[in-house]
Order: C-alpha cells, then sequence, then structure tokens
C-alpha cells in the first residue's frame, strides 16, 4: 500500500509540475489584434485565442496611426486637444484623434479619417476613458513575453504592401526592443468571381505572416455573416491553425 501511495504522489507532483508548465506557457503568450477595424479582434476572440483589447481592438485605424502613438508612448492619444466627434460611414457619431493625418501609404476609405474610437466615447464618458487608458498601460508594460498581433488589411486597390510590411517590422521592433518575441500575421482580401477560386494564400514576407483570402465578398455591410467572415471560416480556419502553431 505504501509504494501505491508513493507512486500515486508521484504521478501527481509529475502532473502537477506539468500542468504549471502549461499555465506559465499561456500567461507568458499574449495574443491581441492590431485593427485595422474589429474584425480581427472578433476573430481571435470566436477562436478562443484573444488575451485581452488593446487599444486597436474595436477602432478604425491602421498602421501608420499605430506607429504614431507607439511612437509617443500614448501621450495625446487621449487628449482632448486632438479629439473630435464626427460622423462614421454608418451614419453614428464616434470620436477620433485627428493629431496624425499624413499618411505615406493607401487605405480602406473608412480607415483614413484620424484614429477612430468607433464603440468609446473617450471625450465624454469617463469609464471609457479608463478603460482605453487601462490598455495603453497594459501594452506599454507588456516585457518579455512572447507576442502574437493579428493585423487586418481592409481590401484596398492601391496599397503598397511591400510599405505595409516595412511598417509591420517596425511595429515588431519597437516591441522586441523591450526584451518581447514578436509574431505578426497579416491578412486581406481578394474578390473572386466563381466559388471554385476560393482559397487562402500564405507565404512569409520579411518576417511577416502574409495571408491573402480569396472570397467572393467583402467583409462588410449590414449582413453579420459576411462582415464578421464567419462565410468565409472554413478559409480564415487554415490562418487560426498556423497562429496556434505559433503559441
Amino acid at each position: 500500500m505504501n509504494k501505491l501511495l508513493k507512486k500515486a504522489f508521484r504521478f501527481a507532483k509529475r502532473t502537477s509540475r506539468h500542468i504549471q508548465k502549461i499555465v506559465k506557457s499561456f500567461d507568458h503568450t499574449v495574443v491581441l489584434s492590431l485593427g485595422e477595424n474589429c474584425l480581427a479582434d472578433d476573430i481571435l476572440r470566436r477562436n478562443g485565442l484573444k488575451s485581452f483589447s488593446s487599444p486597436y481592438s474595436a477602432g478604425r485605424s491602421n498602421i501608420e496611426y499605430v506607429l504614431a502613438f507607439e511612437g509617443e508612448r500614448y501621450s495625446d492619444f487621449l487628449n482632448p486637444a486632438y479629439l473630435r466627434k464626427e460622423p462614421s460611414n454608418s451614419n453614428t457619431i464616434v470620436v477620433r484623434n485627428k493629431k496624425y493625418m499624413d499618411l505615406c501609404n493607401s487605405y480602406h476609405p473608412t480607415v483614413i479619417h484620424g484614429f477612430e474610437f468607433t464603440h468609446h466615447d473617450v471625450l465624454d464618458n469617463p469609464h471609457d476613458k479608463d478603460a482605453l487608458n487601462r490598455r495603453c498601460y497594459r501594452m506599454l508594460h507588456l516585457k518579455k513575453k512572447r507576442l502574437v498581433f493579428l493585423y487586418h488589411h481592409r481590401l484596398c486597390d492601391q496599397t503598397d504592401f511591400e510599405l505595409l510590411i516595412r511598417h509591420l517590422n517596425q511595429y515588431a521592433e519597437i516591441y522586441r526592443s523591450r526584451g518581447n518575441e514578436v509574431s505578426i500575421f497579416l491578412f486581406t482580401q481578394k474578390i473572386i468571381t466563381t466559388p471554385d477560386e476560393r482559397r487562402v494564400e500564405q507565404h512569409l514576407d520579411n518576417g511577416i505572416h502574409f495571408y491573402t483570402f480569396h472570397t467572393l465578398t467583402e467583409w462588410a455591410g449590414d449582413d453579420p455573416d459576411i462582415l464578421w467572415a464567419r462565410c468565409d471560416n472554413d478559409l480564415i480556419r487554415v490562418m487560426i491553425n498556423h497562429i496556434k502553431q505559433a503559441l
């Protein structure tokens, strides 16, 4: 009986250490959305990969806005001097930070009017402002982690992808300089005309994991299955599986 108890004890101890290693691994890994809109955040959430909300999870932006605010350590991100209430494309009023408006690259028309707080009134709602402050603080204190960022580049035929990749690598270097391991997954769309053309192309471009989804419909509009890209879950699953392998 004593031998059995000792064996059981040793097994339990080994199992406990193994579980602790797994938990520590997950604590060490952080998976976040980088924009350009809410879709990347939703894809991570519904696939159980989202660690927490970043400042870019629930807004409209582009990598150049992101680099600008990261470069100043968010000092004017919520500064009322730069915040304006404006009508959005969906006929609602949103708050936008207008400090950085000059862009080098071309982006979808919805993400070039200043950094947009689509779902947070950071001008008049103190709770919303506190929430964004907490997100900024979290980002600034990410150190010695394994970081995985998902960036959705909205459909735009004029984009210089070489420049986009360069900007994403600049972003990665900001977090590597703080002792983090960084992987960035970039995805975009190409609209096709027949179901037979549906597919996903993937390649590594200067360290960035680049996915192009060949789909029948742009992820936009009033149909939630299309807006949230659920109609193309079978293709998106390919990218999700690759993200999981990177964790």
